[in-house]
């Protein structure tokens, strides 16, 4: 082979060589900073979640605490209208038993 075709072909491969590493160079940070920017998106939607599940959470204490002071209210009021109920059988006996005429049981209203 001539000296000049192999001065040429050797200056063609490091030209090459050089491309070819600046080409990686750039790829490579393209992956980089597109891996960077889907780290941060993904940091984004976990902070995100992450608060959304502590107001979850936050919504279902206060929703328990609700509920268990709405049973006990309406535990109270239950015994409560059960003595209500006791004692107006107790004036219905009453009445009864002194003659009194008993007046109708409201309709739409338990016994």
């Amino acid at each position: 082979m001539p000296p000049e075709l192999i001065t040429v072909l050797s200056t063609a491969g490091a030209v090459v060589v050089a491309l070819a590493g600046l080409v990686g160079a750039v790829i490579g940070h393209r992956v980089a900073d597109r891996k960077s920017k889907r780290d941060t998106k993904v940091a984004v939607v976990v902070a995100e979640t992450s608060g959304q599940d502590k107001l979850i959470d936050q919504l279902q204490e206060e929703l328990k605490r609700y509920r268990d002071a709405t049973d006990k209210r309406l535990d109270h009021l239950e015994d409560e209208n059960r003595g209500y109920r006791a004692f107006i059988g107790i004036q219905r006996d009453h009445m009864a038993a002194h003659g009194i005429p008993l007046p109708d049981w409201p309709e739409g209203l338990p016994r």
